[in-house]
């Protein structure tokens, strides 16, 4: 398993709150969103980690730091190939853009995080 990618953005909660919704589920529901996308991917946890998988290639996992009063949101993508782990690359476009992509993601994440634990 070789790490590609990670992004962290910061939550305006205590981590307590923020693992709970990974514990729970919520933040993976959050974050994958239709039910659809989740129909593709396997889910598995660890006490706040929300990891999954899909395609022949992606785990992705979420999890949540202290920081400060606040709480550090990290998600980080993973290479899982066993074989041919050389066309990862190939096979998405020499990954052009997916940083942005992934910090676009854990950035909107927290915000979601955020908007839950106020409502």
């Amino acid at each position: 398993m070789k790490k590609l990618f990670e992004s962290s953005a910061t939550v305006a909660a205590p981590v307590e709150a923020v693992r709970k919704l990974i514990d729970d589920g919520w933040v993976t529901g959050a974050f994958l969103g239709s039910d659809t996308a989740r129909d593709h991917v396997d889910v598995d946890h660890q006490p706040g980690t929300a990891g999954f998988q899909g395609h022949w290639w992606y785990r992705g996992e979420i999890t949540a730091s202290p920081a400060g009063p606040g709480t550090t949101l990290t998600y980080r993508v993973y290479n899982i190939a066993a074989k041919a782990a050389w066309a990862v690359p190939l096979a998405n476009r020499l990954f052009i853009g997916y940083q942005k992509t992934v910090d676009d993601g854990v950035a909107g994440l927290a915000r979601r995080i955020e908007d839950h634990l106020r409502a």
